[in-house]
C-alpha cells in the first residue's frame, strides 16, 4: 500500500491487511495481529508473521484463555 494513497474500507477485516503491512515497516517484531474481542471470545482477523508463523489469521479462542 502506498502511504500517499487514500483508501476507504467497509469493514475492519478489509482494512486489517493494509494496516499490518504498514505497521510491519516500523515495528521489528515477528508476530502481531488485529483481533475482535467482546470479552467472551477473541477472533484473530489478520496476522503478520515475519519469520516464523506463531499465530494464524482466523484463530479463535475464549477470552478467558487468551493472554
Amino acid at each position: 500500500m502506498n502511504l500517499t494513497e487514500t483508501r476507504t474500507y467497509r469493514t475492519i477485516e478489509e482494512a486489517s491487511k493494509d494496516v499490518l503491512e504498514v505497521i510491519s515497516k516500523f515495528v521489528d517484531v515477528n508476530t502481531f495481529f488485529v483481533a475482535k474481542n467482546d470479552k467472551k471470545d477473541v477472533d484473530i482477523i489478520q496476522t503478520f508473521n515475519r519469520d516464523e508463523v506463531i499465530l494464524e489469521s482466523g484463530f479463535e479462542t475464549l477470552y478467558k484463555d487468551s493472554y
